[in-house]
């Protein structure tokens, strides 16, 4: 494994890593912006979040002076941070210059602060923007395609991890219970997955397969799609037939 490859593992499995006794939200947000930095071109990566009213406010950045800039962001409601989160998409502007127009209020801040270049990532949870990683560079840089989607997928990860983090941490039955509704689970999907089998002639491979694609194309989760057909809501014909 080479040193580019370790850093992105090391990124990860820290993004992801929400059950160690240090972790928490700020934590796990400050370790997306310190690794946006460290793995691309950014100068600096700060999160705004958005509160109860539906307004972004900033939540960590790398630099105090991006922190002001989200904080303008924030109070004039303009930028790339902001468009990201109403958009549900990456913004970018690779030369802040070219984008008075866009932004005339931010723009002119941005530039005072030392940045020429902005960019933004959403964050979003189950189809909801929940805040941007706002990312700033001190020269005109645009973002090449390896760039831009290592950030989304940094930012993916954090978001789950974010979504998924409990201030209490796990207590040992609390695992016990999780493990076992794996095993649950895995009971139920074999049976089905059985039942598909037997139906078709086919073997439990190609029965699980033919499962998972089923669950794919109704956006379910497989094991909820097992459940349906062991308790006979949905037809091992239904789904055989649809992916035939």
């Amino acid at each position: 494994m080479n040193t580019r490859e370790r850093q992105l593992t090391e990124a990860f499995v820290a993004l992801s890593d929400t059950l160690a006794d240090e972790v928490d939200a700020l934590v796990l947000l400050g370790r997306l912006t310190r690794h946006s930095v460290a793995l691309t071109r950014i100068d600096a990566a700060g999160v705004m979040l958005v509160n109860s009213r539906g307004h972004l406010r900033p939540a960590i950045a790398t630099e105090h002076t991006l922190e002001l800039t989200e904080m303008w962001q924030a109070q004039i409601r303009q930028g790339p941070c902001i468009d990201a989160f109403n958009q549900g998409i990456p913004v970018h502007a690779d030369d802040l210059e070219a984008d008075r127009d866009r932004w005339p209020d931010f723009v002119p801040l941005a530039l005072t602060a030392g940045y020429r270049s902005a960019h933004a990532v959403p964050l979003i949870a189950q189809c909801q923007t929940i805040g941007a990683l706002n990312l700033l560079v001190g020269r005109p840089t645009p973002l090449d395609e390896a760039e831009t989607h290592l950030l989304r997928a940094l930012a993916d990860v954090a978001t789950t991890a974010l979504m998924t983090w409990k201030k209490d941490g796990l207590r040992s039955e609390d695992i016990v219970t999780s493990t076992q509704a794996v095993l649950s689970g895995k009971a139920v999907f074999d049976t089905a997955t059985g039942m598909l089998a037997a139906t078709a002639d086919i073997t439990p491979a190609q029965a699980a397969r033919h499962l998972s694609a089923f669950a794919d194309r109704h956006h379910q989760r497989p094991t909820e799609i097992a459940a349906d057909i062991v308790q006979r809501r949905i037809t091992p014909q239904a789904v055989l037939g649809e992916l035939s």
